[in-house]
């Protein structure tokens, strides 16, 4: 099976709380880490050979039930927070982590997820807030952004047929609004319902109200097609289960039995990959990639991490984050098999290395994302062709 180079490049323990993470541009150019346990929020920014090094801390006040990273128009960017009755924003300032932002409470609402995109193609982010208390989606648009302020005001609310479990949002492709997909409970096992935002407000996509199983993570990626996004789902039987969307929401593939359960699953290209790769994490420490596009149920790669999973996410160069339950945060590179891969060196330039490996500057720059006249900087890791 194994088609796949993985290896653990970086790792921090002792956060004492199941670990949420998220990647985004908040301090510096190059994808920083964040991880969430317990109430504190913890952000690392990227170092030199592949480590990484604790920027700031800072103590929500209260148990962080979800988080995503964005919002701004451009970088830096700011990290939200679902709490148990409202949405905390936190930004840098003076290299601190600073609370700038947050909602009127909601007593109740538990917010058990979010998402952040442009819904409705103003150019702008808005939040996303799945209220498991209230059974609710909550859109929260950015109404003002100075250097030194943020703020949030209440865009639309949706209510659902059953308390909210997870969201998430899909690129449709060109021409096409965003596609909001959110999972809802229903009675012992779960539903799927799809909506846009438009100038009218909500319109109804397909939906499924009566999945065999309950929704336990939940993603989006081009995972058949390079055309537009698909949703996928692990559940509570230990499968994880692709979704097209036509007319109606129609499940396509079930993956073979991955365990007791699938609480972490993120798509995205890994570094050196030319298509997504959905990627679904177990609680008995195994991850499970299928590449794109997945054509049957069994993976194509697994690997042992050796640590309980809870959550997952890929940065934009196709780093994996990995936050476990035992409160570990931890940073893994898989690449294809049959790719080299490279630790950029103090002085090192993308003509020497071409030169070094016999290749060229564009095919380097290509594989790995990156402007050809661009900087690679100390600790970068390349994939090589």
């Amino acid at each position: 099976m194994p088609t796949i180079k993985a290896k653990q490049i970086w790792s921090q323990t002792n956060l004492n709380n199941s670990v949420m993470v998220a990647w985004g541009n908040i301090i510096s150019s190059r994808s920083d880490l964040v991880a969430a346990a317990g109430s504190v929020i913890y952000l690392f920014a990227p170092a030199a050979n592949t480590e990484y090094t604790l920027i700031s801390a800072a103590d929500v006040g209260a148990r962080v039930l979800s988080m995503a990273v964005g919002l701004a128009i451009t970088p830096p960017q700011y990290i939200v927070t679902g709490l148990a009755d409202r949405v905390v924003v936190f930004g840098i300032r003076d290299g601190t982590l600073t609370r700038v932002f947050e909602t009127e409470p909601e007593p109740g609402a538990l917010f058990i997820d979010l998402a952040i995109a442009d819904i409705d193609g103003d150019g702008r982010d808005e939040v996303i807030a799945a209220s498991e208390g209230r059974q609710t989606l909550y859109m929260y648009r950015l109404a003002e952004e100075t250097p030194t302020e943020i703020r949030l005001e209440l865009l639309a609310l949706r209510i659902l047929p059953g308390s909210a479990q997870k969201v998430t949002v899909l690129d449709r492709g060109a021409g096409n609004l965003p596609l909001i997909a959110a999972a809802f409970k229903n009675n012992s096992a779960s539903g799927l319902l799809t909506l846009t935002f438009t100038e009218r407000g909500f319109a109804e996509g397909p939906a499924e109200p009566n999945l065999p199983v309950s929704v336990t993570s939940l993603a989006a990626g081009e995972l058949r097609e390079p055309v537009a996004e698909e949703i996928a789902w692990g559940g509570g039987d230990g499968a994880v289960r692709i979704v097209g969307i036509n007319d109606q929401l129609t499940n396509i593939l079930t993956s073979d039995n991955l365990g007791n359960l699938v609480p972490a699953l993120t798509a995205g290209m890994i570094a050196g990959g030319n298509q997504d790769t959905l990627i679904a994490g177990t609680p008995e420490g195994f991850l499970f990639g299928f590449t794109a596009p997945v054509a049957g149920p069994s993976p194509d790669w697994a690997v042992s991490t050796g640590s309980p999973v809870y959550d997952l996410a890929l940065s934009s160069a196709g780093l994996l984050g990995l936050g476990t339950s035992d409160g570990a945060v931890q940073v893994w590179l898989l690449t294809p098999a049959g790719r080299t891969i490279h630790v950029v060196r103090p002085g090192e330039t993308l003509y020497g290395l071409a030169l070094r490996y016999r290749t060229t500057e564009t095919a380097i720059a290509e594989l790995n994302r990156i402007p050809v006249a661009g900087m690679i900087y100390p600790g970068q890791i390349l994939i090589i062709p």
